[in-house]
């Protein structure tokens, strides 16, 4: 020890004869041969746009692999920097505007639990399965709008047709109650003959009579059971009927998949079931009872339910 505090003139001279070669190479001792330092293959970054690549990962997971080789702290290699998504990465507009975020979010995760090559082989497959999922998450979502678009679609084509039938049939039953048996007959025929101007003149104008061209010939039962077996989700219309004893009518007829069609009419704020389909008919006895049930409660009377439509459900609940 005593050596390197004084050293000698020729120790001096020694040391200035010394390259910066000389001055990095490894310590050895008894003058055995120091070990070669593991040789990285260099890793490629190229810059598109001022933006770093980021390199591949094949890439740093050799290199992660070799940094455990490494003896001495001048061989590392620089750390690598991420500044951004260049140009030419086919990443989303979302990951494009938030890489940034994303970057410094799995720069704190990683933090200092990443010791070895298989942690890093690890985490990786932690991270891939978040990533995995939020693709599934996206796509779900996706699939699903697609699924309701076509479903609003699909039922407005059903609501179009099940609304010009029942429109037509409440015309009819409107003209029957201003028209006797001969007129009715009559008008009827001249729809029939695409007289609908002439058949106006004849009804006046509390007959709906484009109403009942656009109905004419359609059977809006058969359309909603059609629309029950076709539905995916439950659809509904609701449509007026005029006044009648208790003022404005309002009726709806709903849908559900495996459970038909009901039609019920609105009363005190409630819809009460009055004819379905027999697929239909449970959910329209459990729904009629739980109305009437509140009503009774009420202490309610019975409702006035109209007469455009039959109250087929009377007596069965």
């Amino acid at each position: 020890m005593t050596e390197f505090k004084n050293p000698t003139a020729a120790q001096l001279a020694t040391l200035a004869s010394l390259s910066d070669v000389d001055l990095m190479a490894p310590l050895t001792f008894d003058g055995t041969a120091p070990a070669p330092a593991p040789v990285l293959a260099p890793v490629t970054v190229e810059r598109s746009s001022g933006v770093p690549e980021v390199p591949a990962l094949e890439a740093l997971l050799a290199q992660a692999d070799a940094l455990a080789q490494i003896g001495t702290s001048t061989d590392l290699p620089r750390s690598v920097r991420i500044a951004g998504v260049p140009t030419g990465e086919s990443v989303s507009a979302s990951l494009r505007g938030t890489s940034g975020k994303l970057s410094e979010a799995l720069r704190q995760g990683v933090g200092e639990h990443i010791k070895t090559a298989d942690d890093l082989r690890y985490a990786l497959r932690v991270f891939a399965v978040h990533g995995v999922n939020s693709l599934r998450g996206n796509r779900y979502r996706d699939l699903l709008g697609r699924e309701s678009a076509a479903a609003t679609a699909a039922g407005s084509e059903w609501t179009g047709k099940v609304l010009a039938a029942v429109q037509g049939e409440v015309a009819a039953v409107r003209a029957a109650e201003h028209l006797s048996a001969e007129e009715f007959k009559f008008l009827l025929e001249l729809v029939d003959t695409d007289r609908a101007s002439m058949a106006q003149n004849l009804a006046g104008p509390s007959v709906d009579v484009p109403a009942l061209v656009r109905g004419r010939a359609l059977d809006w039962r058969a359309l909603a059971d059609a629309w029950a077996d076709a539905c995916g989700t439950r659809g509904s219309v609701t449509f007026e009927a005029g006044k009648n004893a208790a003022g404005w009518s309002s009726y709806s007829i709903t849908v559900a998949p495996g459970a038909g069609w009901v039609l019920s009419v609105f009363v005190d704020q409630a819809w009460i079931p009055l004819e379905a389909s027999e697929a239909g008919k449970a959910r329209a006895l459990y729904e009629r009872e739980q109305v009437m049930l509140a009503r009774s409660q009420s202490a309610k009377p019975a409702p006035y339910l109209g007469t455009v439509f039959a109250d087929k459900l009377r007596g069965s609940v």
